[in-house]
């Protein structure tokens, strides 16, 4: 019986060094998890980003409204970072009598809350109601035909090309807002015209 005992005791004696050891190696994977998403996303315990190339490595999707350039009046938009500085944007808007859908990539430079960017891509502009609510549209008015203009039917594309600066709040709670303007060129495939426009716009990345 004190033979059981004393086996006893000496088991529980070796488990106590080993649970230790456990609990010290689960700590230190913890550690190790929270140090290496850090190191990886360059953003501290409190949200804060190291650049705006860190904060759309972290955050891949973002979400905004704009006004003007290659989505006309006003335009929604989605954006898919597949990478730090590349990522491709996707978007439809429109303005009186007419829509547009608008496919572009996305390339952002290194830089702090400001950045540089650059965008390629092609849009497509087509009226929706008829009529002459187009003219509201400068970009409409430079493209359209006689005709039509007269008959208030349209179909126009545009290789669209932009070049931007873009403000992003890398700390604290506001992390991934986003405003941006930018100057436009749209190329109209359709009628051969080149237009000068510019766009300004807000978002989040999540």
């Amino acid at each position: 019986m004190r033979y059981l005992q004393l086996m006893v005791v000496m088991a529980a004696l070796l488990a106590m060094p080993l649970s230790y050891v456990n609990a010290q190696e689960e700590d230190l994977d913890e550690s190790d998890f929270s140090s290496t998403t850090a190191n990886v996303f360059k953003v501290d315990e409190n949200n804060n980003y190291q650049d705006n190339l860190a904060l759309r490595e972290a955050r891949k999707v973002g979400l905004g409204l704009s006004a003007g350039g290659a989505l006309g009046l006003y335009g929604l938009n989605v954006e898919i970072n597949f990478e730090d500085i590349n990522g491709a944007v996707v978007g439809v808007g429109g303005g009186d009598g007419y829509s547009t859908v608008n496919l572009a990539w996305k390339h952002v430079f290194l830089g702090d809350t400001v950045a540089p960017y650059t965008t390629l891509g092609f849009a497509h502009w087509y009226d929706s109601s008829g009529g002459d609510a187009y003219k509201n549209s400068s970009v409409l008015e430079r493209v359209l035909t006689d005709s039509e203009k007269s008959s208030g039917r349209f179909a126009v594309d545009f290789i669209s090309g932009a070049v931007g600066l873009q403000y992003t709040q890398l700390q604290g709670n506001l992390a991934g807002t986003s405003l941006y303007a930018e100057i436009v060129l749209l190329g109209d495939v359709t009628h051969g015209e080149l237009v000068p426009t510019g766009a300004v716009g807000a978002g989040y990345y999540f």
